[in-house]
C-alpha cells in the first residue's frame, strides 16, 4: 500500500474523531439513528467508516453517507437504514 495513502487515511481518521464523536446521526425526516462512538478504517479497501451506537447495538456506515454536520450528523436523502452494517468489533 502506498504510504502516502495510508497517512492521508489516518490524518483524515483523527480529524474525523475530533469533528463526529459524541454527535447524534440523523436521517433527514429528523429519525435519529443513534450516536458516534468510533471511527474506523480499513486500509486494505481505503474505506473510513463511521460506528453508531443506538442502545448498546453498534452499527457502521461509511463516510461517504454524511450530507452535512452541525451540531448533529445528518445523511444523504437516498440513505436506507437497512443498510446499517452491523459492527465486527
Amino acid at each position: 500500500m502506498n504510504i502516502w495513502r495510508m497517512l492521508k487515511a489516518m490524518i483524515t481518521t483523527r480529524g474525523l474523531k475530533v469533528l463526529l464523536l459524541g454527535k447524534e446521526v440523523m436521517m433527514p425526516d429528523c429519525v435519529s439513528l443513534g450516536v458516534v462512538t468510533a471511527i474506523r478504517k480499513e486500509l486494505s479497501q481505503d474505506m473510513i467508516w463511521v460506528v453508531i451506537d443506538n442502545q448498546g447495538q453498534e452499527k457502521i456506515i461509511p463516510v461517504e453517507e454524511i450530507a452535512a454536520v452541525t451540531n448533529k450528523v445528518i445523511l444523504f436523502d437516498d440513505f436506507l437504514p437497512s443498510r446499517l452494517a452491523t459492527s465486527r468489533d
